[in-house]
């Protein structure tokens, strides 16, 4: 073996190691700051129950505050179910997106529909 495969290997084991240490270390840490509540909703109503399971994801409320991580569905998908279980939405927010009154309107407006059809 030459000089150069063994410096050849030597590098890439280096590499190796640092993108395996980049991942146990900094990834971890990167998901613990965003475990935060994602979901931010106040209701027009207090909340009658306290916590319900909605699109794989705990949401909590407290009065007519509610708080819940990211879930995988759209922001839209989640005030609609938030809206249909915990009653009127007046303010709902994804991350740093904050919805409009349209879309509050929309997101309230499915929950219309739905006893309509009943």
């Amino acid at each position: 073996m030459t000089l150069s495969q063994v410096s050849s290997r030597f590098g890439a084991l280096a590499g190796a190691s640092v993108i395996s240490a980049t991942l146990l270390f900094v990834a971890p840490q990167a998901h613990a700051a965003s475990s935060g509540p994602y979901y931010k909703v106040e209701l027009a109503q207090p909340a009658a129950s306290k916590q319900e399971l909605l699109r794989s994801v705990f949401v909590k409320c407290e009065g007519t505050s509610c708080r819940a991580p990211m879930a995988s569905t759209a922001p839209k998908n989640m005030c609609i179910s938030i809206a249909r279980e915990f009653g009127e939405v007046s303010a709902f927010s994804a991350g740093d997106r904050v919805f409009t009154a349209e879309e509050l309107a929309a997101c309230n407006g499915s929950k219309k529909e739905v006893i309509a059809k009943n």
